[in-house]
């Protein structure tokens, strides 16, 4: 028995050694086949914590690599940096309530995210940010989540990605 499937190793394996993109791909990859999934973002926080930005997308149209957001008190920034948790908003009107941008979201026919901090040595180091369609985020969907972020993890140990 194997706790990761073999194929699946052999391309971490692969993607580890190439880089953070590829390990991005992979894990883009993986959550993007879940069902009602339709772009994975990966959010990297500054080395002084002031704020955070994109280092990966699987929608370089609607959602860039770059541009940087300032840490602000909201709901969505106190969830993941003060409590570590994760932001699990499954309808519109869960996204209204933790996701600043929750209009423009649902203007672009998302109805769920799942933003889930990533946390190395007790720091938030930045988020993997799964949005779909509404009613997307049963258990087992957050649980295969889940099982992603060590791998996830990974991207964040790579010397400077945090500040691309």
């Amino acid at each position: 028995m194997s706790i990761i499937e073999s194929t699946a190793s052999r391309e971490i394996v692969s993607a580890l050694g190439a880089g953070p993109a590829e390990l991005m791909a992979f894990v883009v990859r993986a959550i993007g086949a879940l069902p009602g999934v339709r772009t994975v973002t990966f959010l990297a926080t500054a080395p002084d914590k002031s704020e955070t930005h994109r280092i990966g997308t699987s929608d370089r149209l609607n959602f860039p690599i770059g541009g940087f957001d300032p840490w602000a008190d909201d709901a969505w920034h106190r969830r993941i940096f003060d409590e570590k948790r994760a932001v699990v908003a499954d309808s519109p009107a869960q996204l209204a309530e933790v996701i600043p941008e929750a209009d423009q979201l649902v203007a672009m026919g998302y109805g769920a995210t799942l933003c889930v901090p990533i946390i190395i040595a007790g720091e938030v180091r930045g988020a993997v940010c799964a949005l779909g369609d509404a009613g997307i985020l049963t258990p087992s969907t957050v649980a295969a989540v889940d099982t992603l972020l060590p791998i996830a993890a990974l991207i964040f140990t790579f010397q400077g990605i945090s500040e691309r």
